[in-house]
């Protein structure tokens, strides 16, 4: 049987490399480094020279058996150079682990928005509670977003036109109102509605 390290088991796929895993009263502490390469500035995409500092980021992962998993991402900050870019600095995301303002991974993210989708908001909420997953209801209901468009979508996808559909309708109820027209006028002239 092959053996595998430690990253592969975790985050198979992910630029990390594993410093440490230790248990701190039955939460497994998972201590992480980015291995990605120095990426580009989010506003005007050139490429990152300078690292202006590193720092820790603690997120959420999906729990490994019962056990809560909580990774300690030690990221980068770098310098945009650019003069004319109004971010002067930015802070690294791994793709697959961490994204902007979440303080949870991506795949526990991914986990919640399938439970609140199946489930919704209180029985999502006591459903992760079982899971040994920390999100409340409240947490849970703002997974539920739309997804994002694509950026090859068709702006417009119609059939027809406002305009063709309110003419139908005006065409029908103009028919309905001159039969009906025709069955009062016969009904005053003859006592007889008759028959449409």
């Amino acid at each position: 049987m092959a053996s595998k390290a430690v990253e592969d088991v975790l985050f198979p796929g992910i630029d990390v490399r594993v410093e440490g895993v230790y248990d701190s009263s039955g939460i497994l502490v998972v201590e992480a480094v980015s291995t990605a390469r120095p990426g580009r500035c989010l506003n005007c995409r050139k490429q990152v020279r300078r690292l202006h500092s590193t720092y820790l980021r603690t997120l959420d992962e999906r729990p490994l058996g019962s056990r809560r998993v909580i990774v300690r991402l030690r990221v980068r900050r770098y310098f945009c150079d650019r003069k004319s870019c109004s971010r002067t600095t930015f802070v690294e995301q791994v793709p697959g682990l961490s994204t902007r303002y979440h303080r949870s991974s991506t795949g526990l993210a991914d986990w919640l928005r399938s439970i609140a989708i199946e489930l919704g908001g209180r029985p999502a909420a006591r459903l992760c509670r079982r899971l040994r997953l920390t999100a409340g209801r409240t947490r849970l209901l703002r997974l539920l977003t739309a997804p994002a468009v694509p950026d090859r979508a068709p702006r417009v996808l119609r059939t027809a036109s406002w305009n063709d559909e309110c003419y139908a309708v005006a065409t029908s109820l103009r028919h309905f109102l001159e039969q009906l027209r025709d069955v009062i006028r016969q009904f005053a002239a003859t006592g007889n509605p008759g028959t449409f």
